[in-house]
C-alpha cells in the first residue's frame, strides 16, 4: 500500500474497505515518485501521509476503533479493526543512517512485521540484525528465471544485483539449468 496514491480520507476509505471484505494484513511503503519512471506520462503524486503515518493512523486509530480524525468508528467497526500493519525496509539503501531511523520511527508508530526489499547477498541483512530481537523481519526472496531476468532486476532502481550471479546464470546456455541458479539462489536466501 503506497502512501503516494492516495489522499489521506482515500487512505482511510480504503482501508476499511480492505478489512470489512476480509483483508486484514497490510505492508505500508511511502512510494516513489512518479517522476522516477521518466517514460511514463507525467502523474502527480499524493503524498498527504507517509508510511510512518499511515503505520500509526492504523495502528494507532483504525486498530482502536476510531477513525484518522479520532471519532468513533461505530457499527461493524465498534471494536476496530485488527490489521497485521507491515513496513518495508531498503537493507541496501544509500543512507543506512538515515533508513534505520525511519525503521525505528516505524516501529514505534506500531509496525508488526518488517519486509525488506529483495536480497541478493545475504551480507546486506546485517545492518537490520539487531532489530530482528523486536520485529519479525521478513527478506525479501526473488526467484530469477534467466540471466536476462537477472540483468532486467539488476536495473530496478533500489535493487542491487551483484554482477557475480548474472555471471553465474550466465554460465549456462539452457534456460533450466539457468532457473536451477536461480532457484538456488532464492532457497539460499530464504535459509538465511
Amino acid at each position: 500500500f503506497a502512501a503516494r496514491d492516495l489522499n489521506t480520507l482515500a487512505v482511510q476509505s480504503r482501508l476499511m474497505g480492505y478489512y470489512l471484505r476480509g483483508i486484514k494484513n497490510v505492508l505500508f511503503v511511502t512510494g516513489d515518485p512518479p517522476k522516477m519512471s521518466p517514460t511514463y506520462p507525467r502523474s502527480t503524486a499524493v503524498f498527504d501521509m507517509n508510511s510512518v503515518q499511515m503505520i500509526r493512523a492504523t495502528a494507532a486509530q483504525l486498530n482502536q476503533g476510531r477513525d484518522f480524525g479520532g471519532n468513533p468508528l461505530g457499527g461493524e467497526l465498534d471494536s476496530g479493526t485488527d490489521f497485521m500493519v507491515g513496513t518495508g525496509f531498503e537493507p541496501e539503501a544509500i543512507n543506512m543512517s538515515l533508513e534505520l531511523e525511519r525503521l525505528q520511527a516505524k516501529i514505534d508508530a506500531g509496525a508488526d512485521y518488517v519486509m525488506t526489499q529483495p536480497v541478493f547477498d545475504n551480507s546486506a541483512l546485517r545492518s537490520i540484525e539487531p532489530f530482528r530481537k523486536s520485529i519479525p523481519v521478513l527478506p525479501g526472496v526473488m526467484v530469477l528465471r534467466s540471466a536476462s531476468h537477472a540483468k532486467r532486476i539488476a536495473e530496478v532502481p533500489g535493487v542491487n544485483l551483484p554482477q557475480s550471479v548474472i555471471e553465474r546464470m550466465g554460465k549456462f546456455t539452457e534456460p533450466a539449468d539457468q532457473a536451477k541458479v536461480g532457484l538456488d539462489l532464492a532457497i539460499s536466501q530464504a535459509q538465511s
